[in-house]
């Protein structure tokens, strides 16, 4: 066998095994779905599960990087089903208006808020001036219990 075709063979084996195992993580991600009842997609799962392959080494990046590449390219023509549908029914979306639109606004400001609130205690918790009051209250008391 020549050295052109092996490469060109190993490829086509990358290729159909990168997406066999993205196709793996989807099913298995669908299966996570249909028990446990949450309301999260099954491809969120897959995802979730192709993430947590990938940062434990379980799944190697070159094992899928082919196949993702392929699916990257052609994400534009996978989102046309989606866009034909919102056009399909705007006069619909447009009709329920306020019932799409006032759970996101509330939602994206809770969640701000959430995480705004979050960050300034985390920060605060680390701030060197919240460390230096810790060590100042213990000096305190250890000359208290001293004395």
């Amino acid at each position: 066998m020549k050295i052109v075709e092996k490469v060109v063979y190993d490829s086509k084996i990358i290729f159909i095994s990168s997406l066999v195992i993205l196709s793996i993580m989807l099913y298995l991600g669908n299966l996570i779905a249909y028990y446990i009842p949450s309301g999260v997609p099954g491809s969120i799962w897959g995802l979730l599960l192709l993430f947590l392959g990938l940062t434990t080494r379980v799944i190697h990046l070159n094992w899928i990087y082919l196949g993702a590449s392929l699916l990257i390219r052609f994400m534009a023509v996978l989102f046309v089903p989606v866009s034909v549908g919102i056009i399909k029914y705007s006069d619909l979306l447009i009709e329920q208006i306020n019932i799409l639109l006032v759970p996101n606004i509330v939602s994206t400001c809770v969640t701000l808020l959430v995480i705004g609130f979050l960050g300034h205690y985390l920060y605060q918790m680390q701030s060197f001036t919240h460390k230096r009051k810790k060590v100042i209250k213990r000096r305190e008391n250890q000359v208290k219990q001293a004395n």
